[in-house]
């Protein structure tokens, strides 16, 4: 069975669950704290960040969401993920590239290390200053996608 080593609150981690569950893939879920760097896992990923695909009995390792998500839309055929010709693709593989680059680093990034990496890993108080400028910048962002 296929593991997805994640972490609840990474939006690639949350972008492959919500691929694996459009097409119906078995997997179990393994919590990791990308913060830890355990050396198991840096055996699987020696950049230390998650997704993770392992499938044990097949030998198979996918590592970052974009190829984990391609890996199963080309190899499952229930729910594809891209329709449309070439153009249409074209788009949508430009939107996803929005989320996950442009989106990520100016909204994102500064919310998840002022609210979560300060807290949980550091014991520090967030920056307000930070998350009302990540707040703006989202909402610029859904602004843009409307």
């Amino acid at each position: 069975m296929w593991q997805l080593f994640q972490f609840p609150l990474c939006p690639f981690s949350r972008k492959v669950r919500l691929v694996l569950a459009e097409k119906g893939i078995g997997h179990e879920l393994v919590r990791e704290n990308p913060w830890e760097k355990r050396d198991e896992f840096i055996d699987l990923n020696p950049a230390g960040e998650t997704p993770v695909m392992v499938e044990p009995d097949q030998a198979v390792t996918l590592i970052g969401s974009q190829p984990i998500v391609e890996y199963f839309d080309e190899t499952v055929d229930r729910m594809p993920m891209i329709h449309g010709n070439a153009a249409l693709r074209a788009e949508i593989r430009r939107m996803t590239e929005w989320f996950d680059l442009k989106l990520y680093r100016e909204a994102v990034e500064p919310m998840m290390n002022e609210r979560m990496r300060k807290r949980l890993v550091n014991r520090e108080a967030p920056d307000t200053r930070i998350l009302r400028q990540a707040m703006r910048t989202a909402s610029e962002h859904l602004d843009y996608l409307d």
